[in-house]
């Protein structure tokens, strides 16, 4: 009888040790959300623009007509 008993516990905590490194694992390698790293960089580049002065800004505008340009003509070629 004690045979059997110890058997089962050792089944018992051989169980409860998988279950508890598994759980462990699973809650250590959450991955982050790739929207929420998006939203964070979208409010970084807001708060960069909020920033900006009047004149940096048109000179950020320029700068990308003046890209925005560049594209169209490589892609009419």
């Amino acid at each position: 009888m004690k045979k059997i008993l110890k058997q089962y516990l050792y089944i018992f905590l051989t169980i409860l040790l998988l279950l508890s490194v598994s759980i462990t694992l699973i809650l250590s390698n959450k991955e982050p959300n790739p929207l929420v790293e998006l939203e964070e960089k979208i409010r970084k580049v807001e708060q960069k623009e909020i920033v900006l002065t009047e004149n940096e800004k048109k000179l950020e505008q320029k700068s990308n007509e003046k890209d925005w340009e560049e594209v169209d003509n490589n892609s009419t070629k």
